[in-house]
């Protein structure tokens, strides 16, 4: 279980919510984490009880991960989410990735812009959980890349690991200059 996870956001400078019980919330725990997903809800009337509990069509949790558009990020899930669902990524087991990848999401409607706020703690949401969990930006994917029918989390996904990868570097120049 990834009981680490809202330290390791807090690390990173973010502002946390750690939702009531989402230590032992998760379907089971983890394999070896591969990497992280991401998705957007599309829309902003989604409750973080959904998340976290599921809806009537979905067990949950969703994600681990929730971020509003404010910006705060909501720890929901410590264990496995069912966030992927079917599909393809040629480093990743065919259909069957919640166990190998840790999913955010954030609030939006689809095809509406994100604010800065919430796309930067989108960048270093992803930043911390792959310093972590010590993999590349190149282990972050989007819905749309695992499963072509999907479109979130509607934002380039290049752009987002590339910003990321600034993040790791501009965190890690700054480290080294402390010591």
């Amino acid at each position: 279980m990834m009981v680490w996870l809202a330290d390791a956001l807090r690390a990173e400078g973010l502002d946390v919510d750690e939702i009531d019980g989402w230590r032992a919330n998760g379907d089971g725990d983890f394999d070896d984490i591969w990497g992280i997903m991401c998705h957007n809800t599309a829309g902003d009337d989604i409750a973080t009880d959904a998340i976290a509990l599921g809806t009537g069509e979905r067990p949950g949790p969703l994600s681990n991960v929730l971020i509003r558009r404010d910006g705060t990020v909501a720890v929901v899930a410590a264990g496995v989410a069912h966030h992927a669902g079917p599909g393809y990524h040629p480093d990743l087991p065919r259909d069957d990735v919640d166990t190998r990848t840790i999913g955010i999401h954030a609030e939006m409607r689809r095809r509406q812009k994100y604010p800065r706020e919430q796309y930067l703690s989108y960048v270093r949401c992803c930043a911390a959980i792959l310093r972590h969990i010590n993999r590349s930006a190149s282990h972050v994917l989007g819905h749309q890349e695992w499963d072509t029918g999907k479109v979130d989390p509607c934002l380039s996904m290049d752009q987002l690991r590339a910003d990321i990868v600034a993040h790791l570097d501009s965190r890690a120049h700054s480290d080294s200059r402390v010591l």
